[in-house]
């Protein structure tokens, strides 16, 4: 089977996602730490951040299409586990469209205007707003998991023996793992020599490093000798 067509895709949507990731950047660095939930909610509301959450939410359409594209490659070989491999980062997908969803037109839509409309009602919303990122903190435990998983079955999935060119994703999805166990390890495990802005500062020039790596590999494999 010919995937030529099927990769470039992959490849373009790739770099797509470098862009809407430079712009999240570019937007985050736009306001300060918001004092106040009033303030929060105010610059959720701002159109440069509801641009930025609708680029994302649209994101993870593009995402899956990649990993849709990666594991139909690695099916050539092992069926079972690209399927396996599949179906751990839809659930990853999944949840991030609930959550991106919810916070878009609930918290970014819905309780600013609920707020314009009686901002004596600021300590309920408040409280609706906190425990909404409550739930999205504890829901990012199983999502991390189920994308570590999805990493770590692809990573054995392509042999650098059949393309040497398959060490460069196999040094994409080992960027990945380790990111994934850094975040897990620092939000959820209490790991503090893991904790602080490190992350937060890594995670643009990651996205260049792993998605740009990936786009090269997309574009350099050869479907005969998968």
């Amino acid at each position: 089977m010919n995937f030529k067509h099927i990769r470039l895709s992959a490849a373009i949507v790739a770099l797509v996602y470098i862009a809407i990731q430079s712009f999240q950047s570019y937007v985050f660095g736009q306001f300060t730490a918001p004092a106040s939930v009033a303030e929060e909610l105010q610059q959720g509301n701002h159109p440069l951040h509801l641009v930025r959450s609708s680029l994302m939410l649209a994101a993870m359409f593009g995402l899956l299409y990649v990993r849709y594209v990666i594991c139909s490659l690695a099916a050539v070989s092992n069926r079972f586990w690209a399927t396996l491999a599949f179906i751990c980062y839809f659930v990853f997908f999944m949840l991030e469209v609930l959550l991106r969803s919810t916070e878009l037109f609930y918290t970014q839509l819905h309780l600013p205007k609920a707020l314009a409309a009686n901002a004596n009602d600021l300590p309920r919303i408040a409280d609706k707003l906190q425990t909404f990122q409550l739930i999205q903190s504890a829901l990012y435990f199983p999502l991390i998991l189920a994308a570590t998983g999805s990493y770590i079955i692809l990573f054995f999935m392509f042999s650098p023996a059949k393309q040497k060119i398959n060490w460069l994703f196999k040094f994409v999805m080992g960027v990945d793992i380790l990111r994934s166990v850094w975040r897990l390890s620092s939000d959820y495990f209490g790991v503090q020599w893991l904790q602080g802005n490190l992350y937060d500062e890594m995670y643009l020039p990651l996205v260049f490093i792993t998605f740009g790596s990936l786009c090269i590999w997309l574009l350099t494999l050869k479907d005969e000798r998968l």
